[in-house]
C-alpha cells in the first residue's frame, strides 16, 4: 500500500535506532545459518543477529529506514509484507518485532527449518488471543513467553 509506505517513510525520517529486542537474548549464536527480520525498520535487530553469526535478510516497506542501514552484510529488501510469501524451509531464525500480519504469521512454521527459532513481539492494539497464537505455533517448544506485553520465542520441532 502506497499510504503505508508514505506513513513509515515519514516516521523513519526522525526515528533513531533503539536497542535490540530482549527476545534476541533467547536465540543462540550460529555460523552459516540464515535469519529473516520481517518489518525490520532501521536494522537494530538485524545487526544483533549478524553479530550472533547469522546471514541476515531484512525486509521493510520503508526505503527511508533501509537507506539508514549502513552494514553491507545485512541484505535488505524494500517491499510491502501484506502479500509477501516467505520461502518454505528457508530460515533458521525469523523475527517479527512490533509488526502484525496474521497471514504472514501463519507462514512462519513452514518457512523455518527444523530446529529453527521464531521471535515475536505484538503491539497491544492488534487482536490475537493467546489461544489463536499457540494454535499456529503448536509445533514449537516455547523458550520464552509473556502475555503483557505479548512476547514469544519458540523453537520448531
Amino acid at each position: 500500500m502506497i499510504e503505508e509506505k508514505i506513513k513509515w517513510n515519514e516516521k523513519y525520517k526522525t526515528f533513531t535506532p533503539k536497542a535490540p529486542s530482549i527476545l534476541l537474548d533467547h536465540i543462540p549464536s550460529a555460523k552459516n545459518k540464515k535469519a529473516l527480520d520481517l518489518a525490520g525498520g532501521l536494522g537494530t535487530n538485524a545487526e544483533a543477529l549478524l553479530n550472533k553469526g547469522y546471514d541476515v535478510t531484512l525486509i521493510d516497506i520503508s526505503n527511508v529506514a533501509i537507506s539508514k542501514i549502513k552494514n553491507p552484510k545485512i541484505k535488505t529488501i524494500c517491499l510491502d509484507l501484506d502479500n509477501y510469501i516467505i520461502p518454505q524451509n528457508e530460515y533458521d531464525v525469523i523475527i517479527i518485532i512490533k509488526y502484525f500480519n496474521l497471514d504472514l504469521l501463519k507462514q512462519i512454521p513452514k518457512a523455518l527449518k527444523k530446529g529453527g527459532y521464531f521471535a515475536f513481539e505484538k503491539i497491544p492494539k492488534y487482536k490475537l488471543t493467546t489461544e489463536e497464537f499457540f494454535e499456529i505455533f503448536k509445533d514449537f517448544e516455547t523458550i520464552f513467553f509473556t502475555k503483557e506485553p505479548f512476547r514469544f520465542v519458540g523453537k520448531i520441532f
